[in-house]
C-alpha cells in the first residue's frame, strides 16, 4: 500500500536558527526539536520577534535564544518575554515550587489561578505591577519560575510536574 503524503511530516531540511545545524520542519512550517541546542521553532519566529518580542512555542525571542545558546545557557524567558507571550497568546503557564500557575486574559480582567487560588487583575498593567504568588511579587521571584509556556491543552494531572526544557 503506498503510503499518503503527510503534510504535518517534518520532510523538509532546513537549518536551525540558533545553531545552524540540520533540522526539519513540515509544510506548516513548524520545527521539529533541534538535536544539537533543543530550539523548536516556527518559521515566523523572525516576525514574531519583531512584531511581539518573542517567539512560538519557545516564548524566547530568536536573538536572545542565540546568545544563551553561544554562553551555554539553557533557554530561559524573561518576566517580559513572559509578558509579551501573555498579550499575544492570552493565556500561558509557569510553575513556581512544583506547582503550576495559569495566567488567563477574561472578560473580567486576568486571571492568575493555580488549584487553590484564583487572583483577578484589573488588566496588564495591574498584572505586572501586582501579580504575586503567597504575597511576593512575580517579577521579583521570575528567576525562581520553572518553565514559562503558552498554554497547551490537556488534563489536569499533565500540570502537576513542568515539562522537561
Amino acid at each position: 500500500m503506498e503510503k499518503k503524503y503527510n503534510p504535518m511530516e517534518f520532510n523538509n531540511a532546513v537549518k536551525c536558527p540558533i545553531c545552524g545545524q540540520l533540522v526539519f520542519m513540515d509544510d506548516y512550517g513548524n520545527m521539529d526539536k533541534c538535536a544539537t541546542c533543543g530550539w523548536s521553532g516556527r518559521s515566523g519566529d523572525e516576525l514574531l520577534e519583531k512584531w511581539h518580542g518573542i517567539s512560538y512555542p519557545m516564548l524566547v525571542p530568536l536573538s536572545r535564544a542565540r546568545e544563551q545558546y553561544k554562553a551555554g545557557q539553557k533557554f530561559k524567558a524573561t518576566f517580559e518575554d513572559f509578558i509579551n507571550g501573555l498579550k499575544w497568546y492570552k493565556e500561558m503557564l509557569f510553575w513556581h515550587n512544583n506547582k503550576y500557575h495559569a495566567v488567563r486574559y477574561r472578560s473580567i480582567g486576568i486571571v492568575l489561578e493555580s488549584k487553590d487560588t484564583e487572583i483577578i487583575y484589573k488588566n496588564i498593567e495591574d498584572f505586572v505591577a501586582h501579580a504575586n504568588i503567597e504575597g511576593r511579587l512575580l517579577k521579583d521571584i521570575w528567576d525562581e519560575v520553572v518553565h514559562p509556556c503558552f498554554m497547551y491543552c490537556g488534563e489536569e494531572h499533565d500540570y502537576d510536574h513542568p515539562p522537561e526544557d
